[in-house]
């Protein structure tokens, strides 16, 4: 990472530091960071993101590469009581792909991932917002929460439970709805390692292990894991608050409805339900390769007509349906 970009920055953007990079899954990687120094610091809320500014090489269509500045906007994966930041970034286009109307690369995660490393300085900027789909839960008006989770939702998740380890408060549940396709995938660590290519079994779920440990010391937390795509599923852990299911949610294995949050939320009548993923997961909507829309169902519309939720004890994360293709 270049040095000179640290030395010029927009107003309200602050410097901090990595201090500590974790591999997730074969694609994804949680960075720790801390302020620069304490004028850097700055005070947020549970669900509230930050634009992350580097400096990446990136191809062009030439053959070159490109060096310059790039943004993405990424949740906090965090607690704010905590003195650090953690940033989940996951690949979401693939190493080398090249904008056919540019003629350049615009993918950010891939080339973050593997061109920073653990004392580089990194820029954030706050986003301001207090309207944002967790808000409600930040200041303390939702606390019996039904958090429903795509395969890349669940960073806001994980800061909403740190907090629930450092505040400790009885009167706050969660029950974490988490959609993957696959417990594990066979992974190509060529680009990671710049190696021969040798095919490992890899993690498919950002922060299952991490999730599996966190319940056995939260009374207040439960996770359910569904799987799409999975033929074996783990076994039943003993503990009957971590769920392994297969299929996807508000569907029985036969196809039919289910009541999925009546199955294993708690007190529905009160449930506060956060969505967060693709835009398929959250409203049905799909892109298809030719590139028309096609429109389903998603959760929101089920947690509406299958469980009877009213609309205002729903919120869904704007930002991310927003931002998913800029990755």
């Amino acid at each position: 990472m270049s040095e000179n970009h640290s030395e010029s920055r927009s107003p309200h953007e602050y410097e901090w530091q990595i201090i500590e990079k974790v591999r997730e899954t074969h694609d994804t990687y949680t960075y720790s960071l801390k302020p620069n120094s304490a004028s850097e610091r700055f005070n947020f809320g549970i669900g509230q993101f930050v634009t992350l500014s580097a400096l990446l090489k990136r191809p062009t269509a030439s053959g070159d590469f490109e060096e310059s500045v790039a943004n993405r906007a990424y949740s906090i994966a965090s607690s704010p009581t905590r003195d650090y930041i953690e940033l989940t970034i996951k690949e979401e286009k693939p190493y080398g792909y090249i904008n056919p109307v540019t003629k350049k690369s615009d993918a950010f995660a891939a080339y973050f991932n593997q061109q920073v490393k653990i004392g580089d300085k990194i820029k954030l900027k706050l986003n301001p917002s207090k309207e944002h789909f967790l808000s409600k839960v930040d200041a303390g008006i939702e606390k019996n929460i039904a958090y429903w989770s795509g395969a890349n939702g669940a960073q806001s998740a994980r800061c909403l439970i740190q907090f629930m380890e450092d505040k400790k408060d009885s009167g706050q549940d969660l029950v974490l709805f988490y959609s993957n396709t696959k417990l594990s995938i066979e992974s190509d660590n060529s680009q990671i390692n710049n190696t021969e290519h040798h095919p490992v079994e890899s993690l498919n779920v950002i922060y299952y292990n991490w999730l599996l440990d966190v319940v056995k010391k939260l009374e207040n937390l439960k996770v359910v894991f569904t799987f799409t795509r999975e033929q074996e599923i783990p076994t039943a852990s003993g503990d009957s608050r971590i769920i392994f299911r297969k299929g996807r949610f508000f569907l029985n294995s036969d196809g039919s409805p289910e009541r999925t949050l009546t199955k294993y939320g708690n007190n529905i009548e009160t449930s506060f339900n956060p969505v967060c993923g693709s835009s398929a997961f959250i409203n049905g909507t799909v892109r298809l390769p030719d590139g028309k829309l096609s429109k389903g169902k998603g959760i929101l519309q089920n947690l509406i007509e299958i469980e009877g939720i009213r609309p205002e004890k729903t919120d869904k994360e704007q930002f991310y349906l927003q931002q998913v293709g800029a990755n």
